[in-house]
């Protein structure tokens, strides 16, 4: 007996003692009988399914390791792509330390080079002022000089017209008196 065994006879009783006419009973419960038995699943099905279903899952089992395998490959692929671009960075970036390195020693070369030419234009503009102040001291010392000279001719110069003025009016007066005798 199956394990979903129906009691048709049974059935049909039930169903007459009910008040249902027997061919109807019958009908009733052949139909019903068909369709509990034809959906139900015997060991044997059951048995099948699970071969089937174990096969189902070892195939994706196996479909799933070799893609856990392909990706696996495909990782360990893009690491070793990560570990040659880390390098190949790595090595630029040392390069580059060593390249700015190299700049700031020529650039603090360059201002060691420029501070030293300021230093010797500012020196020598300062001494260059320091004699401008000392022509100039000296021009001045001159001119005083010179105005004093010219001052003292000046006065001389003036002394002497006043002598050659008193002496033409003298000489005028002379002139005149000699005049005024003459004439008179």
């Amino acid at each position: 007996m199956s394990p979903l065994a129906f009691d048709t006879h049974r059935a049909v009783k039930a169903l007459c003692e009910a008040g249902a006419a027997e061919p109807l009973a019958e009908a009733f419960v052949e139909t019903i009988g068909d369709a509990i038995t034809g959906n139900v699943a015997t060991k044997a099905d059951i048995a099948a399914s699970e071969v089937a279903l174990k096969a189902d899952i070892a195939e994706v089992k196996t479909g799933l390791e070799s893609h856990i395998d392909a990706v696996k490959a495909d990782v360990a692929e893009v690491k070793a792509d990560v570990d040659r671009v880390e390098t190949a960075l790595k090595a630029e970036i040392a390069e580059v330390k060593i390249e700015i390195a190299e700049s700031e020693a020529r650039l603090q070369v360059k201002i060691a080079d420029v501070q030293a030419e300021t230093k010797a234009d500012v020196a020598q503009v300062r001494t260059e002022v320091a004699e401008g102040r000392t022509e100039v001291a000296n021009v001045r010392a001159e001119l005083k000089t010179d105005i004093g000279l010219v001052r003292a001719e000046i006065g001389d110069l003036e002394a002497r017209l006043y002598r050659q003025l008193w002496i033409m009016a003298a000489g005028i007066v002379g002139l005149t008196v000699a005049l005024v005798k003459l004439l008179g």
